[in-house]
C-alpha cells in the first residue's frame, strides 16, 4: 500500500533491490515459468481430478464458503484459469490465458470436469502467431453464445454455439496496457456488456476505464466511458451479475515477494448507478487474505439455484500460473440473497 504524504526517494541500492524483486515475481508469475510436466500437446485429452480441501482460515465478510477444491491434471497445458462464467443448467465454463476452455458439472456433491472438454479457443493472426490470452468471458444462456477478452491483444471473440469464432478489437480498448487489459467482462441481462480494464488510468492508484457497450461489442455502436474506483493497489480482475441485477466484481492486489501473495476481495455494484464520463465505485463484502486464499484468484461466476434462481452460489478460480508454487483451486459460497441490502430504485 502507497503511504500518505510525500516520501524520501529510497537509495539507489534500495531502488534497485526493489526492482529486482519485482522482476523476480514477475518472472514467477509468468506462465511458463516454472512448468510441473512435459508440454505435450494440446489435444491431448485431458484428465482432471477435483479433491476437496479442508482450509477455511484466510476469509472475512458476509458470504458463507460451502466447498474449496483443487482441481489438477497431467496435462502439459492444464492450469492458468483467468475466467468463469456461469455454463447451462448447474454448470461453469472455465477460460484459461493459454486460450483453453474447461466445462465444469456442478450437479453432483463435488465439481466435476467434464470428459474431453478442455479445448484450444485462441486466435489464429497470421503465421505462426496466435493470440491466446484469454482472461474474461462472458455468456448469453438463451443462445448459448460466448464471448471472450483477450487481454494482450485488447480484443474480443464472439463463440456461436457451433463453435464458429468473430472477433474485434474495439477502439475504445486501442490504449489499454497490453498486460492490463480486459480483465472483466460481463454480459448483463439487459443486453449490455460492461469490460473494466485491469490497469490504472495515468496517475492514479484506484481509477480503471470502464466500457459499458450497449449490445455485443462486434456491433458498430460505441460504448460508453466511465471510471471504476477501487481501493489503492486493488485491480479488477473479473465480474458477475446476480439475479437482482447488481455485480459482484472481483478484486486482487499483489504483494511482491518469492513467491508472490495475493489479497483478494469481492464487492458488490450497481450498474444503474454507472453514468458516462462519472466514477462508480463497489461496495467490499468478502476479503481472502490468509492461508491457502492468499493464492491468484482470477474468476467469478454466479450459479443460480436449481430450486430458487433468486438464490444460489458464487464460484472462484485461481490462476496457478503454471508455477510450482500455486494451485489451481475451485471455491463455492453460498449466496445471501436475503442478507445484503437490495439496490435502491434507480434515479
Amino acid at each position: 500500500m502507497k503511504a500518505d504524504g510525500p516520501r524520501e526517494r529510497p537509495p539507489a541500492r534500495a531502488r534497485l533491490g526493489r526492482l529486482a524483486l519485482i522482476g523476480a515475481v514477475a518472472l514467477a508469475l509468468a506462465p511458463g515459468t516454472f512448468l510441473r510436466s512435459s508440454i505435450g500437446t494440446r489435444s491431448d485429452p485431458a484428465v482432471v481430478t477435483t479433491t476437496p480441501r479442508p482450509e477455511r482460515a484466510g476469509l472475512s465478510g458476509s458470504l458463507a464458503l460451502t466447498g474449496v477444491w483443487e482441481m489438477t491434471s497431467t496435462h502439459g497445458w492444464f492450469g492458468g484459469f483467468s475466467a468463469l462464467v456461469a455454463g447451462r443448467g448447474q454448470a461453469l465454463v472455465a477460460g484459461t490465458d493459454r486460450g483453453f476452455l474447461l466445462d465444469l458439472d456442478l450437479t453432483g456433491p463435488a465439481p466435476r470436469a467434464v470428459s474431453r472438454s478442455f479445448r484450444f479457443t485462441g486466435l489464429y493472426a497470421g503465421r505462426r502467431r496466435e493470440i491466446v490470452d484469454l482472461e474474461s468471458l462472458a455468456r448469453d444462456l438463451a443462445t448459448d453464445t460466448l464471448w471472450a477478452g483477450f487481454e494482450a491483444a485488447n480484443r474480443i471473440m464472439r463463440i456461436a454455439p457451433d463453435g464458429k469464432r468473430w472477433a474485434t478489437a474495439p477502439a475504445a480498448m486501442a490504449d489499454w496496457p497490453v498486460n492490463s487489459g480486459a480483465e472483466t467482462m460481463v454480459r448483463l441481462g439487459d443486453g449490455r456488456f460492461l469490460v473494466i480494464a485491469e490497469g490504472t488510468e495515468d496517475g492514479s492508484d484506484t481509477r480503471h476505464e470502464a466500457l459499458l457497450f450497449p449490445g455485443d461489442p462486434l456491433g458498430a455502436r460505441k460504448p460508453e466511458v466511465s471510471h471504476f474506483v477501487t481501493e489503492a493497489d486493488y485491480d479488477p480482475v473479473d465480474a458477475t451479475q446476480l439475479p437482482d441485477g447488481r455485480v459482484l466484481i472481483l478484486l486482487r492486489r499483489v504483494e511482491y515477494a518469492v513467491p508472490a501473495r495475493f489479497d483478494t476481495a469481492i464487492a458488490i455494484a450497481d450498474p444503474r448507478a454507472i453514468r458516462a464520463g462519472a466514477t462508480w465505485q463497489a461496495r467490499v463484502i468478502e476479503r481472502m487474505t490468509g492461508g491457502i486464499f492468499a493464492d491468484n484468484f482470477e474468476g467469478i461466476a454466479f450459479v443460480p439455484s436449481a430450486d430458487d434462481p433468486a438464490q444460489g452460489s458464487v464460484w472462484l478460480v485461481t490462476d496457478d500460473n503454471f508455477s510450482a508454487f500455486q494451485r489451481t483451486l475451485l471455491i463455492r459460497f453460498d449466496w445471501p440473497s436475503g442478507s445484503l441490502p437490495r439496490p435502491s430504485p434507480a434515479p
